[in-house]
C-alpha cells in the first residue's frame, strides 16, 4: 500500500486528504482505470482540538496508535485501510471547517468541496475510472446531492443519511445551533457566518429527498439503523419511498448491485447513528461495493 497526502484548494480553502493506493507498477497505474472510493464524513460532534475530541473527525494522517485520545476504532484512516485491503483504492479528506482543513463549516460549501475533490483526481491526478462515494450522515447527504448531478460517480452508499435538514436544524433553534458549532470549533472565524439566516438556508438547500431520484440507474445503497437517535430511521424510509416512486413513474426497475435487495434500503435493526463504528454495517457496505465492482468490470 502506498499513502499519498493531498491538499486540494476549493474556494481558496485548503482541504487535507490522504489516499491509500497500490504500489507503483512498471506497466503504469492501472488502478486509475477503476473507480476510486471516496469516504465522506459527517458533522463532528465536537472537536475542541480540531480533530482529536471525542466524536470528532480525525486528522487525515492521524495514526491508530496515537497516544492522545485516539479513536477507539481507528477512525476514517482505519476504514480507508480496510477498504484498500478489500480491493478499493481509497481517499478520505476533511471537509471545510473540520480536522486539518481550513475554513468554516458550511454544508453547501461541502458540496463544492466534494466536487473539487473529484475534479482534482480527474484533472490533476489523471484518474480515469470514475468514483464510488461512501458517505456518512451529513457526508451522505452531500454525496447524494453531488452524485445526482455528477455522472463521474458510478455508485453511492448513503449511511445514516438525512432526507432533509429542516427537521434536524429548526429555524427556531438557530441561536443554539450557532453556539454549538462555535463551541465545537466548526466556526474558526469569530465573524462567521456573516448572515446566519442565509447560512441556515444553505444547509436546507442540501436536500437529498429532492435529489435522490436522479442517481439511478446508477447503483445506490441506503443503510440506516432503527436505533438512530440523531437522524431518525424515518429519514431513510422517506428516501427509499422517493426512489420507489421514481421507479414507478418510469415504469422500470433500476440495476442493483445485490440481487437479493429489490429496494435500495438496507435496514439494520437496533443500530445507532455512527455506522462507521458498526462492524455489521461496515461489512455489508463493503460486500455491496465488492459485488458492484464485480458487476461493472
Amino acid at each position: 500500500m502506498r499513502l499519498k497526502d493531498l491538499t486540494i484548494e476549493v474556494d481558496g480553502i485548503p482541504l487535507k486528504g490522504r489516499a491509500y493506493l497500490p504500489a507503483l507498477e512498471p506497466e503504469g497505474e492501472v488502478w486509475k482505470k477503476e473507480p476510486l472510493l471516496i469516504l465522506c464524513h459527517g458533522i463532528p460532534r465536537g472537536e475542541p482540538d480540531r480533530g482529536r475530541g471525542q466524536g470528532s473527525v480525525q486528522k487525515v494522517g492521524q495514526k491508530r496508535e496515537q497516544e492522545q485520545e485516539p479513536e477507539e476504532d481507528g477512525g476514517y484512516p482505519a476504514l480507508a485501510e480496510r477498504c484498500f485491503a478489500e480491493g478499493f483504492p481509497c481517499f478520505h479528506f476533511n471537509f471545510r471547517g473540520t480536522g486539518e482543513s481550513g475554513g468554516n463549516f458550511d454544508l453547501k460549501g461541502w458540496t463544492r468541496d466534494l466536487r473539487g475533490v473529484l475534479d482534482c483526481w480527474e484533472q490533476k491526478e489523471l484518474h480515469q475510472g470514475g468514483f464510488y462515494l461512501w458517505g456518512f450522515s451529513a457526508g451522505a447527504a452531500v454525496s447524494c446531492c453531488v452524485a445526482a448531478v455528477d455522472f463521474r460517480v458510478k455508485g453511492v452508499v448513503l449511511a445514516a443519511s438525512p432526507a432533509e435538514f429542516k427537521s434536524l436544524f429548526p429555524r427556531k433553534n438557530l441561536p443554539a445551533i450557532l453556539e454549538r458549532f462555535r463551541e465545537t470549533g466548526l466556526f474558526r472565524d469569530s465573524s462567521f457566518p456573516a448572515d446566519p439566516e442565509s447560512w441556515l438556508e444553505d444547509i436546507y438547500s442540501v436536500n437529498p429527498l429532492n435529489e435522490i431520484h436522479k442517481i439511478e440507474p446508477r447503483p445506490l445503497l441506503l443503510v440506516h439503523g432503527t436505533g438512530d437517535d440523531v437522524v431518525p430511521y424515518e429519514h431513510a424510509q422517506k428516501l427509499n419511498e422517493a426512489v420507489e416512486a421514481n421507479r414507478k413513474a418510469k415504469g422500470t426497475g433500476a440495476l442493483q448491485a445485490s440481487a437479493g435487495e429489490p429496494e435500495p434500503l438496507l435496514t439494520l435493526p437496533g443500530a445507532g447513528h455512527q455506522l462507521r463504528k458498526d462492524p455489521q454495517a461496515v461489512a455489508k457496505c463493503i460486500n455491496w461495493l465488492k459485488e458492484l465492482k464485480n458487476i461493472t468490470r
